[in-house]
């Protein structure tokens, strides 16, 4: 028995191993950057597993990303934080260096006033437009402006003021003000100007409620301070009673009172304040942790889908170069046959 060669036949037979080998050739091309040229087919029945793993992976990285945020929002609070605490300091100093003299009334006074101005613009510092101690209120600055036009905290003042004494704070006779009555007002109608619904109404826009973040599956914590915390209420007080009630024309005895009433709030405010950043520490360190936690857990679940998807490369490259000369050697092959005839032979 004998078969039917031919030249055709042959060549016909290279035609079809090239567009084999040509489809195999793009394949492994895409394959040669680590990922598979049909995931679908290569995966099979495993396909739901990757997915469900991807789709892990993905909620890991939006909780890093929103601790990153949380992060930054703290930190930024904490400067904040460290520079109202300077301050407070700052002032402190000044008021036990009068040693009950109303020598540097004046300077006190200027220097309150700085410190209010400083305290206000502190709270209402923001991050991506943001109000950092707003609580879940971010839209809006905190704490009304006391030395704007119209200050609804500082017409409190005014007329709580005018109220208890018959004047303003800017009259002369502020210096027949006793020490008996201006322990009175201080303790009474002013100090109710920085509590509760007078807080609310005339000084503040922050909610009581603390921005809480999601930091991992199952756990969240709070991440930010309100301005209606007792520290930024008692240092408002003292600076406002130091910047704002004339107390450089006070009289020594009634002038004393308010230097030791903002003493003691200065003191109370640092104290609180002190707790304040510490409880934005410790959030800010159980944020940290779990971002450690997501990072080991996002690097556990990678793996597993490089285990499923991922290409040996250096393979996939050695088969690249294994097709790319068969594919050579076949043109060659084809040339050689179409080169083929009789006649040559004759």
């Amino acid at each position: 028995m004998s078969s039917y060669i031919s030249t055709q036949s042959i060549s016909a037979s290279l035609r079809r191993t090239v567009l084999t080998q040509q489809a195999e050739l793009a394949s492994a091309q895409i394959e040669v950057t680590g990922k598979r040229a049909d995931m679908g087919l290569h995966l099979a029945g495993e396909t739901g597993r990757s997915l469900s793993l991807q789709a892990q992976t993905s909620q890991l990285a939006a909780y890093s990303d929103a601790n990153a945020a949380a992060l930054s929002r703290m930190s930024l609070a904490q400067t904040q934080l460290d520079a109202i605490s300077s301050s407070a300091q700052s002032m402190l100093d000044q008021l036990l260096s009068t040693n009950n003299s109303t020598t540097n009334a004046e300077t006190i006074k200027d220097s309150a006033v700085d410190k209010l101005k400083g305290l206000i613009s502190a709270l209402n510092s923001t991050m991506n437009g943001d109000a950092l101690f707003g609580g879940i209120n971010t839209a809006q600055a905190p704490v009304a402006d006391y030395y704007a036009s119209g200050a609804t905290n500082k017409a409190a003042v005014d007329g709580a003021f005018s109220m208890a004494f018959g004047m303003s704070q800017t009259d002369a006779s502020v210096s027949t003000i006793g020490a008996s009555d201006m322990a009175a007002f201080l303790d009474g109608p002013f100090a109710s100007l920085f509590q509760g619904a007078s807080w609310s109404a005339d000084w503040s826009s922050a909610s009581n409620e603390e921005i809480t973040s999601a930091i991992s599956p199952g756990r969240t914590v709070s991440t930010s301070a309100t301005a209606n915390e007792t520290a930024f209420r008692n240092l408002a007080q003292a600076y406002t009673m130091l910047a704002d009630l004339g107390a450089q024309n006070m009289g020594a005895d009634a002038y004393n009172v308010v230097v030791a009433k903002a003493r003691t709030l200065i003191a109370a405010g640092m104290s609180a304040l002190t707790d304040v950043q510490a409880r934005l520490g410790v959030a800010q360190a159980t944020t940290t942790s779990a971002n450690s936690l997501l990072s080991s857990q996002k690097d556990i679940l990678t793996s597993q889908i490089g285990d499923l998807e991922n290409v040996d490369v250096y393979a996939a490259q050695t088969r690249v170069s294994e097709l790319q000369t068969g594919i050579e050697t076949a043109y060659a092959l084809t040339s050689q046959l179409q080169d083929l005839s009789l006649v040559k032979y004759l």
